[in-house]
């Protein structure tokens, strides 16, 4: 079947009408106040760390951790001050849970390494501005040394 030149210019005239129907319903529905807009961004921009809802970071004590000690690495520090200061803002609570061993350590058993390095996690969410009684820790109550040493931080609130 051949098109005429009436049913080409009948579908011209309908692409043209749908164009212009959706370029309207664009230009409607994309009226925003700018203010909603820019508040929206910094808010989002601002709150890396912490959202309303708890929200749960977990590395592994590698990431974080000199091997085998409970010094953190200057990254992992400047992480957890950022959590602290967001978590701060927001008047959260943070819960830090450490369990695990690392192989490495010489100094520790598999127990003690977990209590410093969240003793240390705590001191550096503290650094953000958190209050001391805004910080909980909680260690398992059994230690499985063969497990590879983990770090939970909870953001509640």
């Amino acid at each position: 079947m051949t098109p005429t030149p009436v049913s080409r210019w009948a579908m011209s005239f309908a692409d043209l009408a749908l164009l212009l129907l959706g370029f309207f319903i664009l230009l409607y529905t994309g009226r925003a106040d700018v203010r909603d807009v820019a508040n929206s961004a910094r808010a989002a921009l601002d709150s890396e760390a912490v959202a309303d809802a708890d929200r749960v970071f977990e590395w592994a004590g590698a990431a974080l951790f000199v091997e085998g000690e409970a010094r953190l690495e200057d990254t992992a520090r400047a992480r957890l001050v950022r959590i602290g200061a967001a978590a701060a803002r927001g008047g959260q609570i943070i819960r830090i849970e450490s369990f695990g061993g690392d192989p490495a350590a010489r100094r520790f058993d598999g127990w003690e390494l977990a209590a410093a390095r969240a003793a240390a996690a705590a001191r550096a969410v503290r650094e953000g501005g958190l209050a001391e009684e805004d910080v909980e820790i909680a260690m398992p109550a059994r230690h499985d040394r063969k497990v590879a040493h983990r770090l939970v931080v909870r953001v509640k609130g």
